[in-house]
């Protein structure tokens, strides 16, 4: 089963990135060409920057988002905290097809709640069409990508916190220690491992992300909200490039599978000091 659906599709990939095919006609071999290509394509260079800035803002913000709500849900005392951890984690349930209607909605120029909002406090200024905009697309996407993924972060941190030794903290409190030094020097410091855990993913979500982009904005305007693996769909299935589609994955799972390598030596070495 491993070889049918994982083994042999790598192999199929692989081999035609080395060729140019529109799907249907016969295959040409052309080489290194696709490969070149790819590293003077100036979306491509599009394309990596906004993994890029996602890379750095879906993984950061998420992770800083629920560890501190998770801190505060576990050990500031607050009631019902299972409940305030359910509403968090609402985003989570939701398909990312919902999570992109609803959000798309909210980001409509002329009826959405977002514009509305804006003008109903003297701010109409700033009212604009966000998915319309270059300047403002990936800023609207990363917002509702941050609101998808900081509840998950902050259900995972509480398990993590409860299991922190609560010594730890008496003696703290016993040192004259307050809230902030123990989030810094206890909290931090015994959740690491959750942290890179989630961070790992975080990091390999960012350079997979697909579905958002589809569903809200098709890469848009122009090629402004383009990502890798969307640029990837759009050349093999829209413009029918199956060849070069299979180049750009053949080069991102390479990526990938580097960033994840250096990460988890990062993290064994962390582990040991």
């Amino acid at each position: 089963m491993f070889g049918i659906f994982v083994v042999w599709p790598l192999i199929q990939t692989v081999y035609l990135s080395f060729n140019s095919w529109n799907g249907i006609g016969a295959i040409e071999f052309v080489g290194l060409s696709n490969y070149a290509e790819f590293f003077t394509d100036p979306h491509v260079l599009q394309s990596a920057l906004n993994n890029l800035l996602w890379m750095v803002v879906a993984c950061s913000l998420p992770i800083i988002i629920g560890l501190v709500q998770a801190s505060l849900l576990v050990n500031s005392g607050i009631k019902h905290g299972k409940i305030f951890q359910l509403i968090l984690f609402l985003p989570q349930v939701f398909s990312s097809v919902v999570a992109s209607v609803i959000w798309s909605w909210m980001y409509n120029p002329v009826l959405g709640p977002i514009n509305t909002f804006l003008e109903a406090i003297g701010l109409g200024d700033f009212a604009q069409a966000w998915l319309g905009n270059p300047d403002t697309v990936m800023l609207a996407l990363l917002i509702m990508a941050v609101w998808m993924g900081y509840g998950f972060n902050t259900v995972v941190y509480s398990a993590a916190i409860q299991g922190i030794d609560s010594d730890l903290y008496e003696a703290a409190t016993m040192d004259g220690c307050g809230p902030f030094r123990k989030f810094r020097y206890i909290t931090i410091p015994c959740v690491r491992t959750t942290t890179t855990t989630l961070l790992m993913f975080a990091l390999i979500d960012s350079f997979k992300v697909f579905d958002i982009v589809f569903q809200m904005t098709k890469g848009g305007p122009g090629y402004s909200s383009h990502v890798l693996s969307y640029y990837l769909y759009n050349e093999a299935f829209v413009n029918r490039r199956i060849g070069y589609g299979c180049t750009i994955a053949v080069i991102l799972t390479i990526f990938i599978l580097i960033v994840s390598r250096l990460f988890l030596r990062f993290r064994e070495r962390g582990d040991k000091t």
